[in-house]
């Protein structure tokens, strides 16, 4: 392919048909947009601190506390004082929280039904083997999206 990022689009397009999706179908749940993706984290690791959970989804400590704050206010997590550190807070599910992991996945799995409808179970198999190939990349030591004013290496010099 000539120009690699015209693979971005689509991926860029799925993400956002992605979030729409689970935004519609979390609304009775008052869920905003993303606030799914910190309860993802927390069925995966329960108790774990906020800066923890922003890292992970490589998101700001701002957002992250904004999320959580929304989260706890509709009940779904509950934070508590760090007893190693008393600066930090450490973000636990509730009942509610839990209750509904279920659901949850029952419309991630939908999304994924309809996205990959069409696909075989060979072509299945490969693009989940070419994703993981890609996303390593950015879990590796030292990758940090650019700071807001910062521009990467990469596109100076480049045409916008």
């Amino acid at each position: 392919m000539e120009d690699q990022t015209m693979m971005l689009g689509p991926i860029s397009y799925i993400s956002r048909s992605h979030l729409a999706y689970m935004t519609k179908e979390l609304e009775d749940y008052r869920l905003g947009s993303g606030q799914f993706e910190f309860l993802m984290y927390l069925y995966h690791k329960d108790g774990v601190s906020q800066e923890t959970i922003a890292k992970a989804l490589k998101v700001s400590k701002a957002t992250s506390a904004r999320a959580i704050q929304s989260l706890e206010i509709e009940g779904y997590v509950f934070r508590q004082k760090d007893e190693n550190d008393h600066r930090a807070y450490k973000v636990y599910l509730t009942e509610k929280g839990k209750e509904m992991r279920d659901d949850i996945f029952k419309k991630l799995d939908s999304f994924a039904e309809i996205l990959l409808s069409d696909f075989t179970y060979e072509e299945k198999e490969i693009l989940w083997l070419l994703l993981q190939k890609a996303a390593i990349k950015l879990f590796e030591p030292g990758f940090e999206p650019p700071q807001k004013g910062q521009l990467c290496e990469r596109n100076k010099g480049r045409s916008t």
